[in-house]
């Protein structure tokens, strides 16, 4: 009777630990998630950043024979980083190109009326087109005029300081190569990698995907005269679609209808997959706007020998992203900050981290088991 209880006992004991360990196994199999549009929009904010380019130029009094002070432009838009560990970046090519006949009629405008103010009322428009033509402008190193570009990624001053280069959040960038405004209008620079800085970046899809009515996000730095230049801004997501394809002085452009406005040029937009189809060109009025086509960008990548690629800041902030929408907020906080050591000033990553921090708070966060595998459901993938 002994023995019979004690093999009973042993079957039990045998069963048990067999479904524990099945039910753990169950545990740490692992999870699927899909991306939804949203999140991938929001995965690629953080590659976009506020482009602001200064021109300047010297005045050749034709009286008095001397050099005038510097006279300044400036000029804003978007642009959005290709390849993190490059520092490539693609912004519109009127971001980085001006007129030299409008920039050399400003500055002599300028010059005249200020150093000669009323001496000048009885000129007439012989006399201005006289001072246009012969009135020599000039850049400190000779040339119509001499030009700096920066970029700023997350938080940007939308102000014009004297000496950009000494502010901290302004970032140096190089011209390579761009197309003008009556051409394809895109350009691409660079800027150096910093430590403590990483960058994001974009994903440049295919343009001859995109179909009539096709859904839209465009993010930029938009702003008017009720945000002015001295204050900060973040990028902004406006959502919009395809109206239409054109062709503008033999190049293809894509109509959009959407929200954008000043400042948004250069930016990207974006279809539901998250990659980039095009970059804002011409603004007709706030919701009829043009793009220039994704493939145009790629096509100028190749010629610049610029490979188009995600970084390390990219699939860590992929990570935390998902694991703060299934819950696991601990183990979010962990990609978070990962984010956060490459780069400090990851506004995303910020703010989802204090998230996922007020519901570790509230006790709703769910234990990571370790070994617990997260499938990522892309387009066309299965969950199995």
């Amino acid at each position: 009777m002994n023995k019979k209880i004690f093999k009973w006992l042993f079957f039990c004991f045998i069963l048990i630990f067999v479904l524990s360990f099945s039910s753990m196994s169950c545990d740490v199999k692992g999870v699927s998630y899909e991306l939804t549009s949203q999140d991938k929009v929001i995965l690629t904010q953080p590659s976009v950043c506020f482009i602001t380019t200064y021109y300047w130029g010297y005045v050749l009094d034709p009286w008095e024979n001397i050099w005038s002070d510097a006279y300044y432009e400036a000029f804003a838009g978007t642009g959005f980083c290709v390849n993190p560990e490059t520092g490539h970046i693609i912004t519109a090519g009127h971001m980085v190109e001006i007129s030299e006949a409008d920039f050399k009629y400003d500055l002599v405008y300028t010059y005249l009326t200020e150093t000669y103010g009323s001496d000048l009322d009885a000129w007439t428009d012989a006399d201005w087109n006289w001072a246009y033509e012969n009135i020599r402008v000039e850049g400190a190193e000779g040339g119509s005029y001499d030009r700096e570009v920066y970029a700023q990624f997350n938080t940007a001053n939308a102000g014009i300081p004297d000496n950009p280069a000494d502010i901290d959040t302004f970032i140096r960038a190089e011209v390579l190569d761009f197309s003008g405004w009556e051409q394809r209008d895109i350009a691409i620079i660079r800027i150096q990698p910093q430590t403590g800085r990483a960058l994001s970046s974009a994903i440049v899809g295919d343009s001859s995907t995109v179909e009539i009515q096709d859904n839209l996000s465009i993010i930029g730095y938009p702003w008017t005269s009720d945000i002015g230049q001295e204050n900060i801004m973040n990028p902004t997501i406006t959502s919009g679609n395809i109206s239409g394809r054109l062709m503008i002085s033999g190049t293809e452009v894509l109509q959009v209808q959407g929200d954008a406005r000043p400042g948004n040029s250069g930016g990207p937009v974006l279809n539901t997959d998250g990659q980039v189809v095009g970059i804002l060109t011409m603004l007709t009025d706030e919701t009829n706007n043009y793009l220039r086509p994704s493939n145009d960008i790629k096509e100028m990548l190749s010629r610049n020998g610029v490979t188009n690629k995600l970084g390390m800041v990219d699939e860590e902030f992929k990570q935390g992203l998902i694991m703060y929408r299934l819950k696991y907020y601990s183990k979010a906080i962990e990609h978070f900050n990962a984010v956060l050591n490459l780069n400090q000033k990851h506004l995303l990553a910020q703010e989802y981290r204090s998230k996922s921090q007020e519901a570790v708070n509230k006790g709703e966060d769910i234990p990571f088991k370790e070994g617990m595998e997260v499938k990522i459901i892309e387009p066309g993938s299965s969950a199995e």
